[in-house]
């Protein structure tokens, strides 16, 4: 009879290990896969984004001071497509008043997917004119 209990405690036992085991051997779950619009860089060079960058600067200077500026525009030129910020550059008198205000101020600097050359580029130049504001004169 004790031979009985003692193989049965021992394949108690063994059971019980087995299951801790198994509990600590889990794999880890795989993490979130985050979906990150690309930015300027790594789809154009390193030259187009800075010719547009600084054309952009420019631009953004005959309006507002020096430091809204280097802080908008890096956000821009990260964003947005060479050829669009060199359109936004032509046309950023038309987006942003002497006190830097913005038709809109989102979210987020990623506009919705399908948006026109126009939307995104509101879109953008709103988002980081109001993460700027503490640069505004």
């Amino acid at each position: 009879m004790r031979f009985i209990v003692a193989g049965v405690l021992l394949i108690a036992a063994f059971a019980a290990e087995g299951v801790a085991q198994a509990q600590t051997d889990a794999k880890p779950a795989a993490p979130p896969v985050e979906l990150v619009a690309p930015d300027a860089r790594s789809l154009a060079g390193d030259r187009e984004v800075g010719e547009a960058r600084r054309a952009y600067r420019a631009a953004c200077t005959r309006h507002q001071n020096a430091g809204y500026c280097d802080c908008t525009t890096a956000g821009i030129a990260q964003v947005l497509m060479p050829d669009e910020v060199r359109i936004a550059a032509r046309t950023i008198a038309e987006r942003i008043n002497a006190e830097g205000d913005t038709l809109s101020a989102p979210d987020t600097d990623t506009p919705s997917a399908g948006a026109s050359t126009e939307a995104r580029i509101e879109h953008v130049e709103g988002f980081y004119a109001n993460a700027c504001a503490q640069y505004r004169d």
